[in-house]
């Protein structure tokens, strides 16, 4: 399919001239006379290439690149200004709001066309480069993120269309039952966005050298308290407070923030009482080994054979037949990502059919 160009010029004769030129290389142009056209006809068209001049009445050139740039259909395309030659001030002002390049008139057609070609030819390299990236960072995530979201999503439309088109005929009882369920899968959406923008943040992290090192400068001083309150507050979450052993009174300075210990302890405990049975005994335990605080979640659920140990990936659930309710298969990766940042271990032992141990290893403050 033909490239296409906008030329916005008040000139008509130079304006034509260029349409002519770019149409013989085959390009597929559209005109406009002044800037308020063209900025209508960029946004209707949504051309591969935009060439503009910069003095023109009514709107000038850089009123029209503002313009543009602050609508999504047309804040990445290729914007060449034209300009009088030597008017370095048209230049340094354009590169400012954001031109790709400039075309000194008068000029040859091998420089219009050079130029074209160029700009058009980093486009398509900037565009492959980020289809790229995205199709790494969803192989990394195991599947496409539609498939998580889609079972709770399905529960919220069906459920608040029940009671949207059967109110009449529904008690209150029937009515507060549906918006429980409504309610349930909404905090279940909620969980998986975000875990899902946890997991980002971690991968971003990972580059952003500047921001870990200051994140390393913050200390969680009070362990322990984490530990028994989140801890606590999940077996609450899934009725299992019960089921819940707690032993540990080490409380060391820890050389993490204590926003990222919740979320490791989130994850572990969760995942233990996730693939365990209500009534069977879910034990954390936490204390010093040498410079490491360690902490020990425990269950005795299903577990885990070897082979489902080393394939621990974002969104890999194992066993969903077992409690097709809950779980994402993110909570192990995330753990895994910021003690990999924190300077953490993590170690994992299991037996199918027996239960699982958890044990995470975090440096002291000394």
């Amino acid at each position: 399919m033909s490239k296409k160009i906008l030329v916005i010029e008040d000139t008509d004769e130079v304006r034509e001239n260029i349409a002519e030129i770019l149409e013989n290389e085959g390009f597929m142009v559209f005109q406009a006379e002044n800037g308020d056209l063209g900025i209508a006809k960029a946004i209707s068209t949504q051309p591969d290439l935009i060439l503009c001049d910069i003095m023109m009445p009514g709107k000038d050139g850089y009123e029209v690149l503002k313009e543009l740039r602050k609508n999504i259909l047309t804040s990445t395309t290729p914007f060449i200004f034209l300009t009088a030659k030597n008017a370095r001030e048209d230049l340094r002002q354009g590169m400012i709001l954001g031109a790709d390049d400039y075309i000194s008139k008068p000029f040859t057609i091998d420089e219009l066309i050079d130029s074209v070609n160029t700009r058009l030819k980093k486009a398509e390299e900037f565009r492959k480069k980020s289809e790229a990236r995205l199709e790494e960072i969803t192989r990394a995530m195991g599947f496409p993120i539609t498939s998580v979201i889609e079972q709770p999503l399905r529960a919220i439309i069906g459920f608040s269309h029940m009671v949207m088109t059967e109110y009449p005929n529904l008690e209150k009882p029937e009515i507060a039952e549906l918006m429980s369920l409504v309610y349930r899968a909404g905090m279940k959406l909620n969980k998986i966005v975000k875990k899902t923008m946890m997991f980002y943040h971690l991968e971003a992290l990972a580059y952003k050298n500047d921001e870990l090192e200051e994140l390393k400068l913050s200390h969680c001083n009070d362990p322990s308290d984490v530990i028994r309150n989140i801890s606590t507050r999940v077996a609450q979450l899934y009725n299992r407070k019960n089921d819940l052993f707690l032993l540990g009174d080490a409380n060391p300075t820890l050389q993490i923030p204590c926003q990222y210990l919740q979320t490791i302890v989130e994850e572990i405990v969760e995942n233990a009482l996730l693939y365990s049975p209500v009534l069977s005994m879910v034990k954390v335990v936490w204390g010093l080994d040498r410079n490491n605080f360690v902490v020990s979640v425990s269950d005795e659920g299903i577990g885990m054979s070897q082979q489902q140990i080393a394939s621990i990936g974002a969104f890999t659930q194992f066993n969903p037949e077992y409690n097709q309710q809950e779980g994402i298969g993110l909570g192990l990766t995330l753990v895994k990502k910021i003690l990999s940042l924190f300077g953490g271990e993590l170690q994992l032992k299991s037996s199918a059919g027996i239960g699982t141990t958890l044990k995470v290893s975090l440096p002291v403050q000394i």
